[in-house]
């Protein structure tokens, strides 16, 4: 689903979202990070696994890596949380950016912010 960018648009989501990742890496600007394979999921290119020193890795766009010659290891260029929201329809947020497929977004009914992929969510009033 091709979706405008507006900033400060009311979203809504049309599906309910689950993570799978119940402990969100977090990455610090600057952070030296260990690369491994990237996103083999169709609608959610560019993103590749990078694990911190303590070996605790996550989903990371690869907008934010500088990599390495050969890709195995990267610097994190700005502070990174791979924080996913566990979703139902009908919720809505304020979609704050929007990368890879997936949006960084801050719930309206208590200012949650975390990610959730575009596939779930649209603009307020459409059908």
């Amino acid at each position: 689903m091709n979706q405008p960018k507006v900033e400060n648009q009311i979203w809504e989501c049309v599906t309910k979202h689950r993570t799978k990742y119940d402990n969100p890496v977090e990455l610090s600007k600057g952070e030296k990070v260990k690369l491994g394979k990237y996103s083999t999921e169709e609608n959610w290119q560019d993103w590749i696994w990078a694990e911190n020193t303590n070996q605790h890795g996550g989903w990371v766009p690869v907008q934010i890596i500088d990599f390495s010659d050969d890709e195995s290891q990267g610097v994190v260029l700005e502070d990174y949380s791979a924080k996913e929201l566990n979703v139902d329809e009908q919720e809505q947020f304020i979609k704050i950016k929007s990368v890879n497929g997936w949006s960084w977004v801050k719930r309206l009914d208590n200012s949650d912010e975390g990610w959730i992929p575009d596939e779930v969510i649209q603009p307020r009033g459409l059908k």
